[in-house]
């Protein structure tokens, strides 16, 4: 019977090597680097749930944050993995938001289960004040950032996505969100990184 190369493990920041390389089409090479187990785990938090982020550990490989990693499979119980999110950031009662240091703003559409995001420009005029009223929602593991979000009129949504200094690449989702605007609602999301929480899987600065 063949020998397994799946682990157990009991939950501690055992070394990880993991391989990276870029997804699709991007240029650049594949690097290797080792990172402790909550590392991976957090890395693997984009976009995805508890239990996909399991089962992606026990496959061994997938896309995430732009890059398709690959490390040895690893199966960890719910409980587990509950354990190492433990650790990460908790969402926390947050100051009134700072958009400037918002690492991007998105337009979402739906607003509060969007299946469309278009990146918006920052300091787009109308942003500012859009801003002042956005309420704080929760820390999200994707950005790794605390996430704020500001309801949209009609009226201001057509004039974000008209915005002829937008000048950020998009695969369409700009045009088919002009189409749609009337029919769903929308919200403007902002992503404020911690100073004193940087996404674990950075390498630090020289």
């Amino acid at each position: 019977m063949a020998k397994s190369f799946t682990m157990r493990c009991q939950v501690d920041d055992r070394a990880m090597k993991v391989r990276i390389m870029p997804a699709g089409d991007a240029p650049g090479v594949a690097t290797s680097r080792v990172w402790p187990l909550s590392t991976l785990v957090a890395y693997l938090f984009d976009g995805r749930s508890c239990e996909e982020v399991r089962e992606l550990l026990a496959v061994g490989n997938g896309e995430s944050h732009g890059t398709i990693a690959s490390w040895r499979p690893i199966v960890l119980t719910a409980q587990e993995l509950t354990a190492i999110e433990s650790q990460f950031p908790k969402p926390h009662p947050a100051p009134e938001l700072a958009y400037e240091r918002a690492t991007f703003v998105e337009l979402d559409m739906p607003a509060l289960q969007p299946t469309l995001s278009v990146p918006i420009r920052g300091d787009q005029p109308l942003v500012e004040g859009i801003a002042q009223r956005a309420a704080y929602l929760s820390f999200d593991y994707g950005p790794w950032a605390d996430v704020y979000v500001s309801t949209l009129t009609r009226e201001e949504a057509a004039e974000l996505l008209a915005d002829p200094a937008r000048r950020v690449h998009d695969a369409g989702e700009a045009e088919l969100a002009k189409r749609i605007i009337g029919e769903d609602d929308a919200a403007l999301r902002f992503a404020v990184p911690r100073a004193e929480s940087p996404p674990p899987w950075r390498e630090p600065r020289v």
